[in-house]
């Protein structure tokens, strides 16, 4: 793992980086450890929490560990200079439980984590310059810890390192406060050339900013059924039919007793025009409600697809612009059987998209190019992910699908052959690319999902990195030890501006060994070109707080969100699955 600990070097060469990247001026003779560092080899039991989980108003890093496991941890620091170095440790607690910390072959006198949370003092340790492994160790769980600093500085506070959380390349540029909810799109509502956000609740209420956070219009869903509908992400799409330069929205809305697919001014949520949601009469579940913009004519992108899974069945509908219906597919599947997103991609290079969804792949005109329903043998075993790459190097684009319990495959896009396939656990989320060094290309990782045993203090949700070169063989796992909790997400980009793909995952920057480098205080959900700086933006969404991350040394150009290719694969088309 790329260590996170800060150097605040005593000499000029680092005090200079520093500057450049624009980081605080640094303190003399002091080294910050980030609980994150400790990461890499994660035993059994411990989790990772931030100040929301703990409840507290601020958390280093806002990434804590707690210490269910009595197993120690450990990591290398770099001590700058010779010197004696004061330890303070940040930690909180109950009596009964707590840790010792021990530096080289010194083990502090103090035990830390028996208390409310608090940056304490401890012992000092004589060090030399050089590399020294500092161990959390004699834990009698479960405390917890976000940071621990060794320095010369005899009156250190914790004020003092709070300007040194994260990467110093890491700079925040937006920050929203916005309706709890897991479903944001994103588009340029009011012609300003600026990127607004359509946030739905998980009562699927509908609100749009702009892009200073100013709420333009709200449209409130009905109370009936909600509890159906807070389960899963909710159907929405921003886009410019019209080519105005104002795009509309489209969501569902429930009017006179029925559901309906609407197309709203996005500046003011003024119905401009609606057909009847392709689903049968309530009452009905609602699994997997999704909408894609689609390119299934000659010219730019501009159809409508909508993907419906209400249970015993699911269709699939094309509509144009103006909601004139196109064509229907209906298939009679149990719940997720179809996954739980909806494809629109030129798998074939003929300027049309052909229509993906779970295994199986539709024409422009909606019918049957091929199925795979063969391989999976139930609605448990279904796609939760896709991504698309030439992964056999023939010219052609193939797909790359995360198929839960029957793990990860590579196929050829038009003729469903398989390529390869592998395992991964639950194989949730997917990015294909060239990320690791001296690895054949395309690369594919997978986040493989454990589930926590009940009853038990376990987590409900884990994930690990597996990555599998481009013939299917597993090279590495990340970290090293157990899965971290959580369900997190992969996000991808031009994040330095300079054309090179970047993966981060989960509130990692992933380093080109397939190891995490701690960078966001919350996990990503979205990147792309948010400011229209030509590079791309890492956006994070946590408890109704969506923020906007991107590098302080990226080389900028023009907008990407110009070519509306970009603006429907890499920003209107985008789901956490």
């Amino acid at each position: 793992m790329k260590k996170l600990i800060l150097i605040l070097a005593v000499f000029s060469g680092i005090n200079t980086y520093a500057q450049k990247l624009n980081h605080p001026v640094s303190m003399p003779g002091t080294i910050i450890v980030p609980a994150s560092d400790f990461l890499d080899r994660n035993p059994k039991g411990n989790i990772i929490a931030d100040a929301g989980t703990l409840k507290v108003g601020w958390i280093f890093n806002n990434t804590a560990v707690v210490l269910n496991s009595e197993t120690n941890l450990i990591t290398r620091i770099n001590v700058p200079e010779n010197g004696l170095y004061h330890l303070y440790v940040r930690s909180q607690g109950a009596p009964g439980v707590g840790f010792k910390v021990s530096v080289g072959d010194k083990v502090s006198a103090e035990t830390f984590g028996s208390d409310s949370l608090s940056f304490k003092k401890a012992g000092a340790f004589q060090l030399n310059k050089g590399l020294t492994d500092l161990k959390i160790t004699r834990i009698d769980p479960s405390p917890v810890v976000d940071v621990l600093v060794l320095s010369t500085n005899t009156n250190l506070k914790e004020e003092d390192i709070r300007p040194y959380q994260l990467n110093p390349d890491v700079e925040l540029i937006k920050e929203y406060k916005i309706h709890s909810g897991n479903a944001v799109k994103f588009g340029d509502v009011n012609g300003d050339k600026k990127t607004d956000l359509m946030v739905i609740s998980p009562d699927w209420t509908t609100t749009v900013f702009d892009n200073s956070g100013q709420e333009l219009w709200s449209w409130k869903a009905p109370l009936e059924n909600t509890h159906l509908r807070s389960e899963f992400e909710a159907p929405g799409v921003v886009w410019d039919f019209d080519k105005d330069g104002n795009a509309e929205v489209v969501h569902w809305r429930f009017i006179e007793n029925k559901e309906w697919l609407v197309v709203a001014d996005g500046r003011t949520g003024k119905e401009l025009r609606k057909t009847e949601w392709p689903t049968k009469a309530l009452p009905h579940v609602y699994n997997n409600f999704r909408l894609a913009i689609a390119k299934l004519t000659k010219g730019s992108p501009n159809e409508l697809v909508v993907f419906t899974d209400y249970g015993g069945a699911m269709n699939i509908n094309a509509f144009k612009a103006d909601l004139t219906p196109l064509w229907q597919h209906t298939e009679k599947r149990l719940k997720d059987n179809l996954g739980h997103y909806i494809y629109p991609v030129d798998f074939n290079k003929d300027g049309i998209d052909e229509v993906l969804v779970g295994s199986l792949l539709l024409d422009s005109k909606g019918k049957e190019i091929w199925n795979r329903f063969d391989l999976l043998n139930d609605n448990h075993d279904h796609a939760d992910s896709y991504k698309f790459a030439d992964v056999d190097k023939d010219g052609k684009l193939d797909i790359v699908i995360s198929n839960s319990e029957t793990g990860v495959y590579a196929i050829k896009a038009m003729t469903k052959e398989i390529i390869w396939q592998n395992v991964a656990e639950h194989s949730q989320q997917i990015q294909v690319g060239d990320f690791l060094k001296n690895v054949p290309k395309p690369q594919v990782v997978v986040g493989g999902r454990t589930y926590g045993l009940r009853p038990s203090t376990e987590p409900g949700l884990s994930s690990q990195l597996f990555w599998f070169d481009n013939k299917g063989t597993l090279l590495s796992m990340w970290p090293n030890g157990y899965p971290l909790n959580g369900n997190p997400d992969f996000v991808v980009g031009n994040w330095k501006g300079k054309g090179k793909p970047q993966l981060f995952w989960y509130k990692f920057k992933i380093d080109d060994k397939g190891e995490g480098d701690l960078y966001f205080p919350d996990g990503v959900f979205h990147m792309f070109d948010f400011t229209g700086r030509g590079a791309e933006e890492v956006i994070t969404l946590s408890r109704g707080v969506l923020k906007v991350f991107g590098s302080k040394t990226a080389t900028h150009s023009k907008d990407l969100k110009s070519d509306l290719d970009y603006l429907k694969a890499k920003v209107v088309n985008h789901t956490h699955y």
